[in-house]
């Protein structure tokens, strides 16, 4: 019972150990290993026709600053076109992007009467496009002169099915939880990066920038809240190639706000659950080096807040056999305060490093929990909203 219960606790310890920190440094070693491969846009003697598709709902506060980043890209003006689909926006936005169309015949408005959500907008908006080439968006990523270009090398000259862009977050204000989001989207984005090279896949492309061939789009079904994470593991399950393209600089504001990001996780955490149970074939050693990948840098994050319980269980158990596990569950037990603490440091603009960073760790693992048992509910999808902008 004793050494079964240890090991049991080590396993539990070395889950997120393994996917925050060995798993990425071994892909990063691996990727060291070889020679970079610069993009070469001058051998492209005509670009392609490609559209740019994003839905919107009451964006009046980044709209505009969003199609001058489209319209001041290098892509060529005659071969980019822009599709955007309102949710029935209530506010300003369809003010404001009817006085771009005025001038630019290449902008398309689609008004929905009634609340669709994001994802069924989407779905009805792809059919309509024209283009092989799609550059799928949202309205608050940013993209920089280079951007589309940069997709679609990827999906023209390196044959890819799917281009994840670099989407660096910032935030105006510099508060709240700005910097631990800053710090994982890096980290993420390096990761994929490093997947990329090594296997000529990674896992997952950012829904605020990616580029599709437009016969790789699938129609995600209802109730699929991460549809760019469903559209992955379709690529992924046909043996396409899906790619991360660092040249396909984009840039996002990031929520401040912890309870509202905290929302947002468990949504996203939902949906990764969904997306999990309808491909979970895709974990079978047959489609290595995916499966390895996979298991590794997701299932082992999603895991994670069941590996921290299971550990806090165990080390109770053990301490009634090891006077040092009694300082161990007394840490665990402290670890519970470290979320609120987080959330109140972060409301009074208290900045403590360590506090901040492990207790906004704690809290998305909470959400992750929370949209477990969300998923095992099968709650309806509600309409979609999006998180309240700071730009």
């Amino acid at each position: 019972m004793v050494n079964f219960s240890l090991i049991l606790f080590l396993i539990c310890v070395f889950i997120p150990i393994y996917s925050y920190v060995i798993f990425p440094w071994y892909m990063q070693l691996k990727a060291s290993q070889k020679l970079p491969v610069k993009n070469n846009y001058e051998e492209v003697n005509t670009w392609p026709a490609i559209t740019v598709v994003f839905s919107v709902f009451n964006e009046e506060k980044v709209i505009k600053r969003k199609l001058e980043s489209l319209l001041n890209t290098n892509y060529p003006k005659d071969k980019l076109s822009i599709l955007i689909g309102s949710d029935n926006s209530t506010d300003g936005t369809h003010t404001i992007i009817e006085s771009f169309i005025q001038t630019h015949s290449n902008i398309i408005l689609i008004n929905y009467n009634e609340r669709q959500g994001k994802l069924k907008i989407i779905n009805d908006l792809i059919p309509k496009c024209h283009t092989n080439y799609l550059i799928m968006t949202d309205a608050n990523v940013f993209f920089e002169p280079n951007t589309l270009k940069a997709l679609v090398y990827n999906l023209r000259k390196k044959e890819a099915q799917l281009v994840c862009g670099n989407i660096l977050k910032f935030s105006p204000k510099n508060e709240g939880i700005s910097n631990q989001e800053i710090f994982y989207m890096n980290f993420e984005n390096q990761l994929k990066h490093n997947e990329s090279i090594n296997y000529n896949f990674c896992v997952g492309v950012e829904g605020g920038c990616y580029g599709i061939k437009k016969d790789s789009f699938v129609t995600v079904p209802d109730g699929f809240l991460m549809d760019d994470f469903f559209i992955t593991l379709d690529v992924i399950s046909k043996k396409g190639k899906v790619l991360f393209e660092p040249e396909a600089l984009c840039y996002e504001d990031v929520n401040d706000e912890p309870l509202i990001e905290f929302k947002r996780k468990i949504r996203i955490s939902l949906g990764n659950f969904r997306n999990l149970n309808y491909y979970k074939y895709l974990l079978a050693p047959k489609y290595n080096p995916f499966a390895f990948a996979f298991f590794s840098h997701k299932i082992c994050r999603w895991i994670t807040p069941f590996a921290i319980l299971k550990s806090f269980v165990f080390s109770l158990i053990l301490s009634f056999y090891f006077k040092v596990f009694i300082l161990i569950t007394i840490m665990y037990g402290s670890l519970i305060i470290l979320p609120i603490a987080a959330i109140y440091f972060e409301k009074h603009k208290i900045k403590i490093p360590l506090v901040n960073s492990i207790g906004h760790f704690l809290l998305m693992n909470l959400a992750l929990f929370i949209g477990f048992f969300k998923f095992i509910k099968a709650n309806k999808q509600s309409a979609w909203e999006p998180p309240k902008r700071n730009v």
